[in-house]
């Protein structure tokens, strides 16, 4: 059995986009199995795939730095001694571990992460269509000599519809639709803003049998989510009932999930279910999309009045107006429009 060291560190979304490439790989390679090097936390994507081991990674503790970088090349050369590796993130301390494996025997390979091709369309503002990050990981593999198709989603584990909603203490006879709102993201550019969320929520109030799954993490977005729940009775804060592990369960059995560009949007999609995204000062052409989700699904603000966009590639640079009046104009009318659609609902 061929043993292959995959590893990916840095943002949840990054590493929930492995998915279906790993998967498509081990589908179609039956003599292969891979271990896949990442944070710990992130396991439960990668639940219940034949032949995918998880190894645990501590950038910010015992395996920080050249020393500790070392330290796990000696452990996972002990314990796994990989065939190959594929450094799928390639930063600074991934060439650093590539450097180890090649000296200890092992062919390693990398993938196109195309920086060069995104500053040039973030300065000239084109939109002409990348790679996206999962075709440039599949390459990876294909240019190794690997043959295999990408799967398509539901990419999850899944369990009944019945268990996933005594998760929230919910009962399926009298809860139809279950519609996730994830409303926030690492940067401010990426995020549409709470009050439209709010009148979104009101709307929403309209679809009968319904209940609103709010998603987020960390003291200051739970307040905020609360405060959301509390205005309205079919809303519901996810992280009061789940953990991670949980959520990863629920996702498959959502009616839609409304998400920014944040790793809630990448879940939600490899989970199967129809996601819709909003953009702001990032731009799906980028590489970033939501895995096998339609165009129509990604809404955006394409006026010719506004040609900013994208401001840059993960949406971390300051807005240069100061508003983020990219976000400003996509308006709750667009995504209304869009979930009605959607869930067969006439809602306004």
């Amino acid at each position: 059995m061929k043993r292959i060291l995959v590893y990916r560190f840095s943002a949840m979304g990054d590493v929930v986009m492995l998915l279906p490439v790993l998967k498509g790989v081990l589908d179609s390679n039956k003599n292969v199995e891979i271990y896949l090097l990442t944070q710990p936390f992130l396991f439960p994507v990668f639940k219940g795939i034949d032949r995918l081991h998880m190894v645990a990674s501590d950038l910010k503790g015992k395996h920080k730095g050249i020393t500790g970088l070392y330290r796990l090349y000696k452990r996972v050369k002990k314990e796994i001694n990989p065939d190959e590796v594929f450094d799928l993130h390639q930063v600074l301390r991934t060439f650093i571990l590539n450097s180890y494996f090649r000296i200890g025997g092992a062919a390693v390979h990398t993938f196109r992460k195309g920086r060069d091709e995104k500053k040039h369309a973030v300065k000239t503002k084109s939109h002409q269509v990348l790679p996206s990050t999962i075709d440039r990981y599949a390459a990876a593999f294909s240019e190794a000599g690997y043959r295999f198709i990408l799967p398509k989603p539901p990419l999850f584990t899944v369990t009944t519809r019945e268990d996933a909603l005594q998760l929230l203490k919910l009962d399926g006879r009298e809860v139809k639709k279950l519609i996730g709102i994830a409303p926030f993201a690492k940067h401010k550019q990426k995020v549409w803003g709470i009050d439209k969320t709010r009148k979104l929520l009101k709307v929403l109030q309209q679809i009968p049998n319904s209940k609103v799954i709010l998603f987020g993490g960390g003291q200051a977005e739970m307040e905020i989510l609360d405060s959301l729940a509390a205005d309205f009775e079919n809303c519901l804060v996810a992280g009061h009932f789940i953990k991670f592990a949980e959520e990863i369960q629920l996702l498959p059995h959502l009616s839609l999930m409304l998400s920014m560009d944040s790793a809630n949007m990448h879940l939600a999609a490899m989970a199967g279910v129809p996601v819709v995204s909003v953009w702001g000062g990032t731009h799906p052409s980028l590489g970033f999309a939501p895995y096998h989700q339609p165009e129509d699904n990604l809404i955006q603000y394409n006026g010719h009045d506004l040609d900013c966009r994208p401001c840059s590639v993960f949406g971390n640079k300051k807005c240069i107006y100061g508003d983020v009046r990219c976000m400003q104009y996509v308006s709750v009318k667009q995504v209304t429009d869009r979930i009605g659609f959607i869930l067969n609902q006439s809602i306004h």
